[in-house]
């Protein structure tokens, strides 16, 4: 039986598509091994067919710092790749990739990437001369060496398997309900920006009976209850949700960060979402993947330094108001939907 290794560590967002793609090769009969660092060690379920080690390399603080400690974790790649002999090693992205993306070009085994995002990665980059193949999730990805552009395959987006078997669901019933997240990095951004939105929202249209979900921080969950109550709206807050999958079925409109697995998964799914994009994610990425769907006619692009409360109500209050724009949006997001697991795999197959 041939052996695939996936590298995909830091985050969900680049764990969670690699899982997709484990389990599909899975069901073609590879055995799939996977290599994470400890960030990510929390999300592997005991009970997958995917073999999971786990290898961690810390953030780089700076290039003395971070020499020692990839050369060592470049050494520990080298040994675990050579006892395995896979066929190919897939990687996803982000700096926990390095070691083993290294060891793979020692040992001249062949080299796949996955860029999820609109912009190509400096990662990628590094290693793209590399690469057998090059799977992007857009076809108008930005950043591309121009070198390598022979080996790009469109793919699209990945998602995991929780989110491709839900059901999309034209909702038309009362209440409006909007599933705002923003995982660490938005929750308290949010806490604050969305209530004062919601308040204007509410003096506009007092007749419109609302339902909210939102992430929030434990703190600031008093604060955001007393003022849903004085308007009389129903909702539920949490620190993190579990199960996105419920929650995307149950929302009529997402207001989030723009990461590329959010991406993916309300394209899958239809979902429509005002996206405020994350200024300090690396090379503002999620600023340039929300403005291809905006330009796409796919969703909405709210800058955090031009947003405001008036303005956040403002768009609620126009999509609330006219269904018909999210009925057009959430077509036009499953226009662009792709079965991002099978084409990656097709690919790695096609490598190896």
């Amino acid at each position: 039986m041939k052996k695939i290794l996936l590298v995909a560590g830091g985050t969900g967002g680049h764990f969670f598509p690699a899982v997709a793609v484990g389990e599909e090769l899975v069901k073609r009969n590879y055995e799939v091994h996977f290599i994470t660092d400890l960030r990510c060690k929390k999300y592997i379920d005991p009970n997958t067919e995917i073999r999971f080690h786990v290898l961690d390399l810390k953030r780089p603080k700076s290039i003395l710092v971070f020499l020692p400690s990839l050369s060592i974790a470049v050494f520990k790649a080298i040994k675990l790749l050579y006892s395995l002999v896979p066929s190919a090693v897939v990687g996803f992205g982000g700096y926990p990739v390095i070691a083993s993306m290294f060891a793979a070009i020692f040992l001249r085994i062949p080299i796949i990437i996955h860029e999820q995002n609109s912009y190509f990665g400096k990662v990628n980059r590094f290693f793209a001369n590399f690469a057998k193949k090059i799977a992007v999730s857009y076809k108008d990805t930005k950043n591309l060496p121009s070198i390598v552009k022979n080996k790009i395959v469109v793919t699209g987006g990945i998602v995991r398997r929780n989110i491709r078997e839900l059901k999309v669901v034209n909702k038309q019933s009362e209440p409006f309900r909007i599933f705002i997240f923003g995982g660490s990095q938005g929750a308290k951004l949010f806490s604050e920006l969305i209530p004062d939105s919601i308040k204007i929202l509410m003096q506009k249209q007092p007749e419109l009976k609302l339902h909210i979900v939102q992430q929030a921080a434990l703190n600031d969950q008093a604060k955001i209850e007393d003022i849903y109550l004085k308007l009389n709206i129903t909702y539920k807050l949490a620190e993190f949700f579990n199960d996105m999958a419920l929650q995307y079925q149950n929302a009529d409109l997402v207001i989030s960060r723009s990461g590329a697995s959010t991406i993916e998964e309300l394209t899958y799914v239809g979902l429509p979402a005002i996206f405020i994009p994350l200024p300090s994610a690396a090379d503002n990425h999620q600023y340039h993947n929300t403005k291809l769907l905006e330009d796409e006619k796919c969703g909405w692009c709210m800058k955090q330094d031009d947003i405001s409360s008036v303005k956040l109500a403002d768009k609620i209050f126009d999509l609330v108001s006219n269904p018909k724009i999210l009925k057009n949006t959430s077509q036009n997001l499953l226009k662009r939907k792709k079965e991002g697991h099978k084409l990656l795999s097709d690919l790695i197959e096609k490598v190896i």
